[in-house]
């Protein structure tokens, strides 16, 4: 349950008809000006965002002979180097949307956003595989609080499901 449905039943609860269609009447107008360029913006800096965590997951598997060549680590350091972002990821996750909830999805993406791009600047500037793993850490952390956030901006900028579907379809 949102935090808006949330209010309109305890207004609509306590007999407070007059705040409720208020906010009723704030929902609907809002949804009107869906489909607009800032939906369209929304869409594409949730999708980057969530392009950015996925490729980045991935990418590192491919670097790791020039990173153990680069840096001299052995397999344990190296296996650090992925699982550390992973980790991370996988054990924030659930708490980053809970933080995404409280201090609003835009909030939440554009903190997370700055973070990752400040972890990948160390992780490319990393003079030593623990540096490389302690930037990979931070960039899990970052990753964790721009997924769910960017899959909440979609939804907010397209609440109908069906016009939803059509913007992640083309």
């Amino acid at each position: 349950m949102t935090r808006d449905n949330a209010t309109s039943r305890a207004l609509g609860a306590a007999g407070c008809m007059v705040a409720m269609s208020a906010l009723t009447e704030t929902a609907a107008g809002a949804e009107t000006g869906h489909g607009t360029p800032a939906a369209g913006w929304s869409l594409a800096a949730a999708l980057l965002g969530f392009f950015m965590v996925t490729l980045d997951a991935v990418i590192v598997n491919v670097a790791l002979p020039n990173i153990r060549q680069e840096l001299a680590g052995g397999i344990t350091g190296l296996q650090w180097v992925v699982d550390g972002y992973t980790l991370m990821f996988a054990a924030l996750l659930l708490s980053a949307g809970s933080l995404s909830d409280r201090i609003g999805a835009r909030r939440a993406f554009g903190a997370g956003l700055v973070l990752f791009t400040l972890a990948s600047a160390a992780c490319g500037l990393a003079p030593s595989l623990t540096a490389l793993v302690a930037a990979r850490f931070v960039q899990g952390t970052a990753a964790a609080a721009m997924m769910p956030a960017s899959m909440a901006l979609v939804t907010h900028a397209y609440p109908d499901p069906a016009r939803r579907a059509r913007a992640g379809s083309g």
